[in-house]
């Protein structure tokens, strides 16, 4: 599916989510959350791939430039899927406070976050 982002490049938001987040390497199998854990982190991707699954259910792979977790930030529920690496993967973690920063202060960040919503919404409604 192709990026539709207004105001500003995953590039753009990839440099950003790196200086701000903590980033930090997962080998390939490593899990970065599991479904029901409670939301600390949005995930940036910034290399490798990660494979996420809700109910044991395939949803899809994301790539560099690509983020996870999102949902979570949003409403605060609990993970509605487990994410692990598929290849070893550089990710940046954003926490709750710099998620809303991001969305708040830097321009075009609310449209990654929406595209990445309504991706992930048609990526499960496809798995279905």
């Amino acid at each position: 599916m192709a990026s539709t982002i207004t105001g500003g490049n995953q590039g753009d938001f990839q440099e950003i989510a790196r200086g701000l987040g903590t980033v930090m390497r997962y080998a390939a199998g490593e899990v970065l959350f599991r479904e029901g854990d409670e939301p600390v982190y949005m995930y940036f991707v910034l290399s490798g791939r990660v494979e996420v699954r809700s109910h044991g259910k395939f949803i899809e792979y994301i790539e560099g430039g690509r983020a996870l977790g999102t949902i979570s930030m949003v409403d605060k529920n609990p993970r509605s899927a487990t994410a692990h690496a598929v290849d070893a993967a550089e990710v940046a973690l954003i926490d709750q406070k710099k998620f809303r920063f991001m969305v708040e202060e830097i321009p075009g960040f609310c449209w990654f976050v929406m595209d990445m919503l309504a991706h992930r919404i048609r990526a499960t409604n496809q798995a279905l």
